[in-house]
């Protein structure tokens, strides 16, 4: 069962690197709160702010409001600020970076600096090694993603953060022809979490997008659909192993 679930992973691992797969298109919404909940929790940080500019916890609950509202450059703005207050804040830079991977033709090489900053000053932090291996992978950096992903899986105690890090290795040794190594890390996220088997047998690819109707060039003009990327799978995996666990997975 493991090779055939492995066999449906070397397809997906084919079907990227033989496609180009777009962004979702990032939507341009004016400044108005989706809710007045929301937009009172943000004008009660902005007063609060105004009082203690340097309030770093204040100015990271604003930049999630900013951020959950697509608010991309207020949101930015508000975690450099407090990276500016202290450089040490790791949620910082794990924010900021997400932030700019949010916009539809993303600055991944200042995302990864980030990371890489992040990562000089809480060199045990599994989570900053994992979104690094993440933005190298998309940079085409594979050794560099590697090496990222092995730390994640020596540093994490979270059983979804070790079975997502093995299968982003297992990702890009299939992409490199490395089956027996693509074997050993699928193997290591089942003796992790058995049940990925399972999911993997079960993931919704076709409803969450169609077969797409391209053969490696992307889609044609005029084609709007977005194809998930893998990487995408992946990360979709770790939450929903985070959520059957009950773990927490931020």
């Amino acid at each position: 069962m493991k090779t055939t679930s492995l066999r449906i992973i070397a397809a997906l691992c084919l079907l990227v690197c033989l496609c180009s797969c777009a962004r979702p298109p990032a939507k341009s919404r004016p400044l108005i709160f989706t809710d007045p909940q929301t937009e009172a929790l943000a004008k009660h940080l902005q007063s609060k702010l105004r009082t203690n500019p340097a309030d770093v916890q204040t100015r990271m609950e604003l930049g999630k409001i900013y951020l959950s509202e697509y608010m991309l450059q207020k949101a930015i703005a508000e975690f450099e600020t407090v990276l500016k207050i202290d450089p040490n804040q790791i949620q910082a830079y794990l924010l900021l970076s997400l932030t700019i991977q949010k916009y539809p033709d993303p600055n991944l090489s200042r995302a990864a600096r980030l990371l890489e900053n992040a990562a000089v000053v809480a060199p045990h932090n599994a989570d900053v090694h994992w979104e690094l291996a993440q933005i190298y992978d998309e940079l085409n950096e594979a050794e560099k993603a590697i090496t990222e992903f092995k730390k994640t899986v020596q540093l994490s105690n979270d059983p979804a953060s070790s079975v997502s890090a093995h299968l982003g290795l297992m990702a890009i040794y299939k992409r490199q022809g490395k089956s027996q190594e693509a074997q050993d890390e699928y193997d290591a996220a089942y003796e992790i979490y058995p049940a990925i088997e399972e999911m993997i047998k079960r993931t919704k690819i076709y409803s969450i997008t169609p077969p797409p109707k391209y053969t490696g060039e992307g889609y044609g003009d005029g084609e709007s659909g977005f194809h998930p990327s893998l990487e995408t799978r992946i990360r979709q995996a770790r939450e929903e192993i985070a959520r059957i666990s009950g773990g927490k997975n931020e």
